[in-house]
């Protein structure tokens, strides 16, 4: 128990320098620094896809945590009295949310970029994973061109949803289409076409689901 006071005191002390904490919990470690200070007062919109905390499972322990997904600076915030807290990314990488989303990191090239983001899972089974990434950009405020026009606002706006696929242990970007599946997955054309043309298949999670456990049987 003293263990425990001690490095949650540590914890404490140290977010005010805004240096990485850790404390050890039953089911392994949580890693965080403090968020950075921005007044986004006069900004529209939101940089969460959902603002309330969620009582979450973090790297599969056992312990919760009240954590929300920051869909702007693709990011995890641990609350922590009134302190926001940032979860280092390398060191928190699968989070079970309350309502049964879970998130995991994922590591891939897109565009010829490496890229390290929190993908929402939609089905992971037999070794094949589709997920999304959910993000939200700022559009910034304009001032009036003439005296007929108003200021604009900043605002947060949701991007559209993109859907990536896991296979055998890479990870691409999919686009919903028959083709690209097939380039995905090699030698499975006659069984994919079979199943495109019964399901007809669109870019949506409803869709990507069935898609899913559709490829967890190949």
């Amino acid at each position: 128990m003293k263990k425990a006071i001690f490095i949650l005191t540590l914890g404490i002390f140290s977010i005010t320098s805004n240096a990485q904490v850790q404390i050890n919990t039953g089911g392994g470690i949580l890693s965080f620094s403090k968020s950075p200070d921005f007044n986004d007062a006069n900004t529209t919109g939101s940089k969460y896809l959902s603002d309330a905390y969620q009582s979450t499972k973090v790297n599969k322990g056992t312990q919760d945590f009240q954590i929300r997904y920051n869909a702007y600076t693709d990011m995890m915030e641990y609350k922590n009295g009134k302190d926001v807290l940032e979860l280092i990314k390398e060191k928190n990488t699968h989070f079970v949310f309350q309502d049964g989303s879970v998130y995991e990191l994922f590591q891939y090239d897109l565009d010829g970029k490496s890229h390290n983001r929190y993908h929402k899972i939609l089905t992971d089974k037999n070794g094949v994973k589709v997920s999304k990434f959910q993000s939200i950009k700022l559009v910034p405020g304009k001032k009036a061109s003439s005296s007929y026009d108003s200021d604009t606002q900043p605002a947060y706006k949701v991007n559209k949803d993109v859907y990536f696929i896991t296979y055998n242990n890479q990870t691409f970007e999919f686009d919903g289409k028959q083709k690209s599946l097939e380039k995905i997955i090699s030698g499975k054309a006659d069984a994919i076409k079979a199943f495109y043309k019964e399901n007809k298949i669109k870019e949506n999670d409803s869709d990507m689901i069935k898609l899913g456990n559709f490829l967890a049987t190949l």
